[in-house]
C-alpha cells in the first residue's frame, strides 16, 4: 500500500503517515525511494494500538475528582 493510501485507510493526512515512518511509529518497507506498507503488518499495527474507548480531559478531572492531588515539579 502506499502512503496515500493508508492515509485514506486510517483517516489522516498522508504527511501525517510519512512522519510516522521518520519517527519509526508504523511498520513499513523502503523500495528504493519509495516507502510502502504491507496489508497484514498494518493492520496489526493498527489492532496493537486501538483503544476502546476515547479518553477526554474531562473524563479524567471527573475520575481524578477526590483523589489527592500531583505536584508538577519545575525543571528550570
Amino acid at each position: 500500500m502506499t502512503a496515500k493510501q493508508v492515509s485514506e485507510l486510517i483517516e489522516v493526512k498522508p504527511s501525517t503517515v510519512y512522519q510516522w515512518v521518520h519517527v519509526g511509529l508504523i511498520p513499513y518497507v523502503k523500495l528504493g525511494k519509495c516507502v510502502r506498507f504491507k496489508k497484514g503488518e498494518l493492520f496489526r499495527w493498527i489492532d496493537k494500538n486501538h483503544r476502546k474507548e476515547r479518553v477526554s480531559f474531562k473524563s479524567v478531572e471527573r475520575s481524578m475528582a477526590g483523589k489527592s492531588p500531583v505536584i508538577q515539579k519545575e525543571f528550570f
